[in-house]
């Protein structure tokens, strides 16, 4: 099967993770119901304060739809001056059969 891979890595500042963790409800929610999404996790890393998205998408267009959703749009405007650094990678992927 072919998808799109997102693994989107935040840095909160200082103190901020819990108001991130708190913004990301509607969105993991709302993100979860949209029609292109085969998954939406939000990890938490044991060794610092990085908030990881692992998301997988039936294509770059349902992505293009969901970064442009209002719950996308208002986590990122409300979100931002939470983040420290933000890393995003968008992955063409093929699941391999071993």
């Amino acid at each position: 099967m072919d998808f799109i891979l997102v693994i989107a890595k935040i840095q909160p500042k200082a103190g901020c993770q819990d108001s991130i963790l708190e913004l990301a409800n509607e969105l993991v929610y709302e993100t979860l119901q949209e029609e292109g999404n085969i998954e939406y996790q939000l990890l938490k890393s044991d060794e610092n304060d990085t908030l990881t998205f692992v998301e997988k998408w039936k294509s770059l267009e349902e992505l293009k739809k969901h970064m442009g959703s209002p719950h996308f749009l208002n986590f990122e405007e409300e979100s931002e001056e939470f983040v420290e650094k933000m890393d995003i990678q968008i992955i063409d992927a093929k699941e391999i059969e071993l």
